[in-house]
């Protein structure tokens, strides 16, 4: 930078900031019941409700449905939370949006993984013949086997989860998941 402008710049601070102590003398002392409007512009101030303009069109917010739950989880009373950690890996307090959680259900000591699938395609019904007898908490669900693992699959809220298990067959495991909150 040029030492001229350098020089300008310091002193045009330096003025700046002796114009803003000196003023304070002269600031108002006693309280003010609504500082804003005196910042703000007279033409600001004369706005009524009347000249205002109208919002026109339904709300945006309107039609927005509730926030899907990522992690689900199963009561104290029929479960309790051996593991948990990030559908990327991380454990411990770093916050993650869902979450791989594990179970010893309390009446067999099963354990049980409950975790949202990421990027996955939606699970839905075969348009013939549907197998209605594996739902999962009033939802269409597959199961499938991988490496001695029993996977159900379902999808609700646009949001597929699975959940696993090595002991349990689809359909003791379909009940576990439909405990889940």
């Amino acid at each position: 930078m040029n030492v001229r402008l350098e020089a300008l710049l310091t002193i045009a601070a330096t003025a700046l900031a002796i114009a803003f102590f000196a003023s304070a003398p002269y600031w108002p002392r006693e309280a003010m019941d609504n500082p804003v409007p005196s910042f703000v512009s007279a033409a600001a101030q004369k706005l009524s409700p009347a000249n205002k303009a109208p919002l026109l069109g339904p709300s945006v917010l309107a039609g927005v449905g509730p926030v899907p739950e990522l992690n689900l989880g199963l009561p104290g009373s029929i479960a309790t939370v051996v593991r948990r950690s990030g559908i990327n890996g991380e454990t411990g307090l770093i916050p993650t949006d869902a979450s791989i959680t594990t179970f010893r259900l309390s009446g067999t000591g099963d354990l049980v993984s409950v975790a949202m699938v990421e990027n996955a395609t939606p699970v839905s019904a075969p348009t013939a013949a549907t197998d209605s007898s594996l739902q999962v908490r009033g939802h269409y669900a597959i199961a499938t086997f991988d490496r001695g693992v029993t996977h159900i699959r379902w999808t609700e809220n646009g949001i597929t989860f699975d959940i696993a298990s090595r002991t349990l067959e689809p359909f003791p495991l379909a009940e576990v998941a439909n405990k889940l909150r």
